[in-house]
């Protein structure tokens, strides 16, 4: 223990904070600081998602805890107690070794990957309960008092820097909403439960009638398109690596076009996986949305004719089969105008291509939707 250094640990959290990639790194000095096998942040709520950060050295026990369900039935958070009213709690705050020696939790997940010992700091500021669980193995042993007592220092040190991780990602995430609202792209914050947790003006106008926030969930009257959402709000946010928006989820809604519903995630939401908002889900209005102008989308991004009038409709929201159709071209040509439009404008799904030219007014139109009626 003579040779840890938790000055080290504070400046590598210091450094994460402003940069999330860092986060790992910032573990693996945890890990090798105070002789464990690795180490993870998790919250304290118990609601971990997989794109927590955790060291490489804990990627298969990371696996097995998220795909069997172990993160739902994590006999640790027993040691809450003790982290609320000391800041750091160990294996012998949940239960004896001889308990230990019989319960699935330590028999079942933890000893098939070499773990069993660990002790969780408390690293909250607030009422952003995070915790710093750090991993040791069977052969490592359990840490000592002395240790844990070490450690200590540690909840007073480290809370600074998950607030100000934490600021920075909400703050990027409401600056990403106010750059939606100004290209008058309706959109809603989505938190790691799949909630909404923040909508722009634009979103406000569209989110009525058979669409709504109901309980800071998105609803439809239509059951079925509501639970549809849902679950690929959660499929997205489980997975670690999904930047992106992605197919659209249609909305039914009564005399009108179905509302299009793109659930995606930006790369500062997969980067910070401190931050409350997770995902975003982008809102088109088939029935109010402004087709690009032909020309504009030519000059600004040097497309065809042909091209030009494919971006034109899928910018409306119109399916590449029925665009196919309309233009009278085949399937094949479709598709490699799409993959040529896509080169062009540097986007790389037909969801992303959608929203991009959901902004795109010609100067004329513009002109027209801003003149003050004269009648």
């Amino acid at each position: 223990m003579s040779a840890w250094s938790l000055d080290r640990v504070e400046a590598a959290f210091a450094e994460a904070a402003v940069d999330p990639s860092m986060w790992v790194k910032a573990l693996d000095v945890v890990a090798a600081q105070t002789q464990a096998f690795g180490a993870a942040l998790l919250p304290a709520s118990g609601d971990a998602l997989p794109n927590v950060s955790y060291t490489a050295s804990m990627a298969p026990s990371a696996a097995s805890y998220f795909r069997d369900g172990w993160n739902l039935r994590d006999e640790r958070y027993r040691a809450m107690p003790a982290f609320m009213k000391s800041g750091i709690g160990d294996d012998f705050d949940v239960m004896s070794y001889d308990h230990m020696r019989r319960h699935p939790y330590y028999q079942e997940f933890l000893a098939p990957h070499g773990l069993h010992w660990f002790v969780g700091i408390r690293v909250s500021c607030g009422t952003d309960l995070w915790f710093l669980s750090i991993q040791r193995s069977i052969k490592q042993g359990p840490f000592s008092p002395e240790e844990k007592n070490r450690l200590g220092r540690l909840t007073r040190s480290l809370p600074g820097s998950i607030a100000l991780s934490r600021a920075l990602g909400s703050a990027a995430a409401f600056s990403a909403l106010d750059a939606f609202e100004f290209s008058q792209t309706a959109a809603v914050l989505i938190d790691r439960h799949g909630r909404a947790m923040q909508l722009n003006s634009s979103a406000e106008r569209l989110l009525r009638g058979d669409v709504q926030i109901r309980d800071r969930r998105i609803t439809a009257a239509d059951r079925s398109a509501t639970a549809a959402l849902d679950r690929c709000l959660h499929e997205l946010i489980l997975r670690r690596d999904a930047a992106g928006l992605v197919a659209p989820v249609k909305l039914p809604r009564f005399g009108q076009r179905p509302l299009l519903a793109y659930p995606g995630r930006l790369p500062a939401m997969i980067s910070n996986p401190l931050t409350d908002c997770q995902a975003i889900v982008v809102l088109v209005d088939p029935d109010a949305r402004k087709r690009a102008d032909a020309a504009v989308l030519h000059r600004v991004f040097d497309l065809t004719d042909a091209e030009s009038r494919l971006a034109t409709l899928l910018g409306s929201g119109e399916s590449l089969d029925d665009i196919c159709d309309q233009l009278h071209i085949a399937k094949e040509t479709g598709r490699n105008h799409l993959k040529s439009i896509f080169a062009k404008t540097g986007t790389h799904r037909q969801s992303e291509l959608a929203i991009m030219l959901s902004a795109i007014r010609s100067p004329y139109a513009v002109s027209r939707e801003s003149k003050p009626d004269e009648r």
